[in-house]
C-alpha cells in the first residue's frame, strides 16, 4: 500500500466505513424527518379543510335560521297591523253609529246605544 501499517489502514478503512454509514443515517433521518413534516403538514391542511366546512355549513344553518325568523317577525307584524286596522276601521265605525243616534246629550244608555254595544 502506500508505506501505511495494516492497523492504520483497518483504522482508515474502518473510519471510511464509518463516515459512509453516518452519511447513509443522517441521510436517513434528515428523509424520515421530511416526511413526519410533509404528513404533519397534510394532516393540519386536512383538519383545516374539515373544520372549515363544519364552519361554514354551521353559519350556513345559523344564516337559514336568521332569515326564517326574520320573515316570521315580518308576518308577524303585517298580521298584527291588519289587526290593529280592523279594529280601528270598527271603532271608527261605532263612533259613526253612535254619533248618528239621536238624544246624543242625553244621560245614560239609550237602546239604541246598547244595541251597539252588542257590535
Amino acid at each position: 500500500m502506500f508505506g501505511l501499517s495494516k492497523p492504520i489502514a483497518i483504522g482508515l478503512a474502518a473510519l471510511a466505513l464509518l463516515l459512509v454509514i453516518s452519511g447513509l443515517i443522517y441521510g436517513s433521518i434528515r428523509e424520515i424527518r421530511s416526511m413526519v413534516d410533509d404528513a404533519t403538514a397534510n394532516a393540519k391542511a386536512l383538519a383545516d379543510q374539515t373544520w372549515t366546512a363544519k364552519i361554514e355549513r354551521a353559519n350556513a344553518e345559523a344564516n337559514q335560521k336568521i332569515a326564517d325568523q326574520a320573515k316570521a317577525v315580518i308576518e308577524i307584524q303585517a298580521d298584527a297591523a291588519d289587526r290593529v286596522n280592523a279594529a280601528s276601521q270598527q271603532l271608527e265605525e261605532l263612533r259613526k253609529r253612535n254619533a248618528h243616534l239621536p238624544d246624543g246629550s242625553a244621560i245614560g244608555l239609550s237602546r239604541g246605544r246598547v244595541g251597539l254595544l252588542r257590535d
